[in-house]
């Protein structure tokens, strides 16, 4: 329930992109209403310091089990992710790379210049005004200025990433660098990435390993006003592209574009040290340590406007460093008749430390040096420190029993309940071990298993807005830390036909979540968090002729509602309501009825008082989607492979906040959407758009709710391997993302939340930016 629901990562066994850089207002270009999470954030993707091509395997922990090892930090799930390493053999070189193109998918459907004049033109009828456009005006304008063709663009991206592995039995090495260049398809928009990577893994007798790691990300990136996107859609049809701007009203977005942007300048230093030291019995003494630094230096710029002129008016300078110091003793030993008996435990130590330091300014173009309009800066640190025991006993492959203990403090909360007990468990049954399914080929495994979680480790994001009834009226907003403790019960089943044929994995599981404020003198429960859910998983492995094949479905459920008491008013947002008994993320507006007999729009009355009106509003559904799908589809014959990706989401609402007002007839200022076409007038009363020039914006409504639910062919990828011999090899491919999206959500994308990784925000579109379809071409070697 806190502002950021965002995974750990965990890369090489350390944690890391904890820290979200996130500016003042007095740097950014702001928007008017609701300033979207994503807008308020500089940061790159944190993933984007890591190419794909020195990635060795990703792998999600979401069971009870698997996130209680991580304790403090693993409440919203873990990723784990292992980069590649030396390789035993002469060296190889390895090539990567493709290039392509990106457009975007959609397109609003918008009035033209003719259709704007038209509906001007009713709008000055309605309120007894001249006609500012006669017939003869009307028929000249054509189809006008089209603003997404003006700032949309085809934008061409590439990538290259060269590496060099090898090793011999007591050395092994791996060096890459890798360069990436994105244009976006919004103009003035654009990426760069330059990266380097290096491992050594060297062996000192029969005992001691060492290994070390270090890589290096720059990127570079512009990023045009944040209310682009969303006054592209509203600029103007009768407007052209080169007229001077006259008024507020009349702004051209390309130039809005080209003029107000920032420059994020973007630098993360991963780098890690681990020695492993074999002892007699069994023993195994893990000693690691691991530094992150990221900077983030970025530069805001203006265009010219009532008399100031362009140029820079903001910069900012953030830099995050964590320091990871880890030591572990680990113990394997099999014993017994025939093995019996398997035993691994472990104890670990592990200590965090981190500093975030902020600086920012912003100051009027072209004034002297040290003139500011105003600044900030400031200094945090904060500590993590855990100790943590672990054991797994099987008895005779069959039966396993896995525990976990963490003892978790955090320097960012209060001193009297600094430390707090996470434990875990699980009980495994190896059923196709047993001699009723030894020798069939079948296989069988269930499994349950319970946790503790909590976020108290997740420093920066543990804050959320509540109110409180005072008098029966909602009180000020209030914000609080949350450091949630989550308790998580699970439990399923992995069965499966010989040979792979067909696997089918079940899990069901219930989360509680225990939502707590913490003040100087106390920590007081303020409101639980309940989710069930089922996940379904279907493999199968299958073979005609020659074509071999690998499928994939899988399916996820979830339910989840807020129980607060009467202490708690609710959790109130810019278009969310959360309430007692209702799920996260719950839009809360009128239910609409359509116009009147004079065109006006209409809402349901809910309290009796014979008005529908802003006291009326009730839950009109949650952002979250309720049902997820994914299919993976693998296809081999001979030298050719297809491999395809498609994804499903279902059950959710979304809110168009630009849409508010492009789907109400104003006709003034603003340009509206194609659905007003069937608006209200004398001759058809039965339309559902309100009259021209009617005025209304309720925030959420079942008039501006629009589902979410669609399916999505993400992507597809043909290759053809063209030469191989030995270990060497060249292949070329093909490849799309975001090819098809089947649904009826009017805006660019539905999958996205401007509100970022917030739960309580979700299903919100506050001006996305446009998701692209992409078709790359690309080159794969090994020499």
């Amino acid at each position: 329930m806190s502002s950021n629901a965002q995974p750990l990562y965990v890369v090489d066994g350390m944690p890391v992109f904890q820290n979200t850089f996130r500016p003042g207002t007095s740097t950014s270009n702001g928007t008017i209403g609701f300033v979207a999470t994503e807008m308020q954030e500089l940061d790159a993707n944190p993933l984007l310091s890591i190419p794909t091509e020195d990635i060795e395997s990703v792998q999600v922990l979401k069971g009870a089990y698997e996130t209680a090892r991580y304790g403090s930090q693993a409440v919203n799930g873990v990723i784990l992710i292992t980069t590649r390493r030396g390789q035993l053999g002469k060296p190889r070189l390895t090539y990567a790379g493709y290039g392509g193109v990106q457009r975007t998918r959609y397109r609003y459907d918008l009035l033209d210049a003719r259709e704007y004049a038209v509906l001007r033109n009713e709008t000055a009828q309605r309120y007894g005004d001249p006609a500012p456009y006669s017939a003869a005006d009307i028929a000249a304008l054509g189809t006008g200025t089209d603003w997404q063709r003006e700032v949309l663009r085809t934008a061409a991206v590439q990538e290259h990433h060269l590496g060099l592995a090898g090793g011999s039995s007591a050395t092994r090495y791996y060096v890459a660098t890798d360069y990436l260049s994105q244009q976006g398809v919004v103009l003035n928009s654009r990426l760069r990435r330059y990266a380097t990577r290096a491992a050594v893994t060297q062996q000192l007798g029969q005992r001691l390993r060492l290994e070390a790691s270090g890589s290096l990300a720059h990127l570079e990136q512009r990023l045009p006003n944040n209310g682009v996107t969303s006054a592209t859609l509203l600029a103007l049809p009768t407007t052209a592209p080169n007229m001077p701007t006259t008024s507020i009203f009349e702004l051209n977005p390309a130039r809005l574009a080209e003029g107000n942007y920032q420059t994020p300048t973007h630098r993360r230093l991963l780098a890690q040290l681990r020695a492993e030291y074999r002892l007699p019995i069994g023993f195994t003494l893990d000693v690691r340590a691991g530094l992150e630094r990221n900077t983030l230096r970025s530069h805001s710029y203006q265009m010219a406007v009532s008399g100031i002129p362009a140029g820079e008016n903001g910069n900012l300078a953030f830099t995050y460093r964590q320091l990871v110091l880890s030591s572990a003793l680990r113990y394997a030993h099999s014993f017994g008749q025939l093995q019996q008996h398997v035993v691994a435990a472990s104890v670990e130590a592990q200590r965090q430390d981190r500093l975030t330091t902020t600086e920012q300014q912003s100051y009027l173009p072209g004034t002297a040096p040290g003139v500011t309009l105003g600044g900030s800066s400031s200094s945090t640190e904060d500590q993590l420190n855990f100790y943590q025991l672990t054991t797994d006993y099987t008895f005779a492959g069959r039966y396993q029993v896995r525990g976990t203990l963490r003892r978790d403090a955090s320097s960012s909360f209060v001193v009297q309940d600094r430390w707090q007990w996470l434990p875990g468990g699980q009980v495994i049954w190896h059923a196709s071990q047993e001699k009723f399914l030894a020798g069939t080929g079948f296989h069988l495994k269930l499994w349950t298993g319970g946790g503790r979680t909590s976020a108290r480790g997740l420093t920066g994001r543990n804050f959320t807005y509540q109110f409180i009834p005072i008098n029966g009226t909602i009180s000020q907003r209030i914000t609080v830390l949350t450091p949630d403790h989550t308790t998580h019960l699970d439990a399923g089943l992995e069965a499966g036909l010989p040979n792979n044929r067909l696997t089918v994995t079940v899990e069901g599981y219930t989360r509680r979540t225990r939502h707590q404020g913490i003040t100087p003198t106390n920590t007081t429960d303020l409101a639980r968090l309940r989710n069930t859910g089922l996940e379904l998983t279907v493999r199968s492995s299958w073979q005609a002729g020659r074509l071999q094949a690998t499928s994939q479905l899988a399916a996820a459920f979830n339910r989840n509602r807020l129980e607060t008491d009467a202490s708690v008013f609710g959790y109130f947002f810019a278009y969310h309501r959360t309430y007692s008994g209702q799920p996260l993320s719950t839009f809360n507006g009128l239910r609409y009825l359509g116009p009147d007999a004079t065109g006006q729009p209409a809402f349901q009355d809910g309290n009796g008082d014979g008005r529908g009106n802003f006291a009326d509003q009730a839950p009109l559904g949650s952002g979250l989607p309720r049902q997820l799908l994914s299919l993976n589809q693998h296809f081999a014959l001979g030298r050719f492979g297809v491999q395809l990706q498609a994804d499903g989401m279902f059950g959710q609402q979304m809110l168009n906040t630009t849409l508010l007002s492009l789907d109400v007839p104003e006709g003034l200022y603003r340009n509206s959407s194609g659905r007003v076409r069937q608006r209200w007038t004398p001759t058809t009363p039965t339309a559902e758009v309100p009259a021209a020039g009617t005025y209304f914006q309720t925030l959420a409504s079942t008039y501006t709710l629009q589902s979410g639910n669609h399916a999505r062919l993400s992507a597809v990828t043909v290759s053809y391997k063209v030469w191989e011999k030995e270990a060497r090899s060249a292949s070329v491919w093909l490849g799309g993302h975001n090819l098809l999206v089947l649904t009826k959500y009017r805006g660019y994308d539905p999958n996205v939340s401007s509100a970022g990784a917030d739960n309580q925000q979700a299903g919100l579109d506050a001006g996305a930016y446009p998701t692209a379809r992409t078709l790359l071409l690309g080159l794969r070697a090994t020499l």
